[in-house]
């Protein structure tokens, strides 16, 4: 068994990170001191790689401006500290001016890390909808009750459905796939639209232009070969991938194609009226022979108090129709005129639906 590394103590940060200063200040005067340094002990190295990898990446990377004015910032704190300390101190040791610009810089070092690489967060309210233009021209469209995240890096366009409903129309762009995570997979696409739906525990991807592949979530995406390249098959756009379980088949969905992924059932795939599929877009649901249950699921996203399914027989009751968003009137008036199902306010504000003995049912039976 190899032996564990040695844990980097905060002093050996600070010398190197003091030493980053000093080389980035004049590297001709303290190249020598730096390499003498460095031999004198393994854990030095160490400290030097965990403040000169994110410097290297800040300088070779980060190019937006909030980050260019970070480092630039923690520049000029080093550079009066070190201005102010290095004719007195003769490199014997970190004065405590350096010391603490050290300490300052690599706290801004990990800061701008975090700010380079924090996800941005998108979220809908009940009823709430929400179009989100991104950076590189993509956009998200957000079904109420749904929040995304977004993580943008230069060779990769990550986003994680969290919750509820989006649509996703991605600015092409081979070189830097555009992946959504939802419920364990990642779908993969460069330039196309597609709607992932969240509901319960299913998961349902619908195509409605252009190309996407589904992969596990755990899969690593490098970038697409262009769509067209000799020996490419459009319909099975390729993609380098790693991590995927030697029983995954990827899945690749045309335009109109829907495929969902349940618990305890194999991938499904179909073709789909997309039109049906993004009613959502224009303040309709529509149902077609759907278990009341995953109804209620999407009902749910757009009123503050949710409608539940009082019982096993009621959550399984299949219905088909159009709903407006937010009309819980007429829903369950609906519900209870034509379905074998009886409604009960409670004092919360929400509804509980049950099963409708048949002694109830029939012209003219009352809801409970």
């Amino acid at each position: 068994m190899s032996a564990r590394p040695e844990p980097i103590a905060q002093t050996n940060l600070e010398q190197a990170a003091a030493w980053r200063i000093r080389l980035a200040e004049s590297p001709d005067l303290f190249r020598a001191g730096f390499s003498a340094w460095l031999a004198e002990d393994p854990i030095n190295e160490q400290a030097w790689r965990a403040v000169q990898n994110p410097w290297m990446f800040l300088g070779e990377q980060a190019t937006s401006p909030s980050v260019i004015r970070l480092r630039r910032a923690a520049l000029v704190h080093a550079y009066n500290a070190l201005r102010a300390n290095w004719l007195r101190a003769k490199l014997r040791r970190p004065p405590v001016r350096l010391a603490a610009a050290a300490t300052v810089l690599v706290g801004l070092l990990a800061g701008v890390l975090w700010w380079q690489y924090r996800p941005t967060v998108y979220t809908t309210g009940p009823g709430e909808q929400r179009s989100v233009r991104l950076s590189d021209g993509s956009r998200v469209t957000l079904d109420a009750s749904s929040e995304v995240t977004v993580r943008y890096t230069a060779d990769a366009r990550s986003l994680v459905l969290l919750r509820g409903q989006a649509r996703f129309d991605v600015a092409h762009n081979p070189q830097r796939p555009f992946t959504v995570t939802a419920d364990g997979h990642k779908v993969v696409a460069t330039g196309t639209a597609f709607d992932v739906n969240l509901i319960g525990s299913q998961m349902r991807v619908t195509l409605l232009k252009g190309h996407v592949v589904i992969l596990p979530a755990n899969a690593s995406v490098r970038p697409f070969v262009p769509v067209g390249a000799p020996g490419v098959n459009p319909r099975m756009v390729d993609v380098a991938v790693t991590g995927i379980p030697p029983d995954w088949q990827r899945i690749a969905l045309d335009p109109g194609e829907q495929l969902v992924l349940a618990e305890h059932a194999p991938p499904h795939v179909a073709r789909v009226n997309v039109r049906r599929v993004t009613a959502w877009q224009r303040g309709q649901l529509v149902f077609k022979n759907e278990r009341l249950a995953q109804v209620l699921t999407r009902i749910n996203r757009y009123i503050p108090e949710p409608i539940v399914a009082g019982d096993a027989r009621t959550a399984n009751t299949r219905i088909s129709g159009v709903y407006q968003e937010g009309d819980v009137d007429g829903f369950v008036s609906t519900i209870v005129s034509y379905l074998p199902v009886q409604a009960r306010d409670l004092p919360n504000g929400s509804v509980v639906l049950t099963y409708r003995p048949p002694h109830l049912q029939g012209p003219g039976a009352a809801a409970q």
